[in-house]
C-alpha cells in the first residue's frame, strides 16, 4: 500500500465516523425536540382546560352579580314605596291629630 491508498483509508474511515457522529446528534435533536413538543402540547391542553373552567366561573359570576344588582333594585324600590308610604302616613295622623306606632 502506498501512501495515497493509506490516507484514502484514514479519509473514509473519518468520513464514516463523523457520519455516525452527526446521525446520532440530529437523532438526539429529534428526540428532544419531539419531547418539547409533546411536552408544550400538554401544557396546551391544560391552559385551554383552565381557560375554559375560569370562563365559566366568569359566566357564572356575572350571572349572580346580574341577579344580585336585580334583587337590590327590587329591595331599593320597595324601601322607596314604603318610605312614601310611611311619608303618607305620617302626614294623615298629623291631620287627625292621633299618633301610630310602627311595630
Amino acid at each position: 500500500m502506498d501512501w495515497f491508498t493509506g490516507i484514502g483509508i484514514v479519509a473514509i474511515a473519518a468520513g464514516v465516523t463523523i457520519s455516525l457522529v452527526v446521525l446520532v446528534a440530529v437523532g438526539s435533536i429529534r428526540r428532544s425536540l419531539n419531547e418539547a413538543s409533546v411536552r408544550q402540547s400538554q401544557q396546551i391542553r391544560r391552559l385551554t382546560e383552565t381557560v375554559a373552567t375560569l370562563s365559566a366561573q366568569h359566566q357564572a359570576a356575572q350571572t349572580r352579580i346580574q341577579q344580585l344588582t336585580d334583587a337590590n333594585r327590587k329591595m331599593s324600590d320597595e324601601l322607596t314605596a314604603l318610605g312614601e308610604r310611611l311619608s303618607d302616613a305620617d302626614t294623615v295622623q298629623r291631620v287627625s291629630g292621633t299618633a301610630r306606632l310602627l311595630h
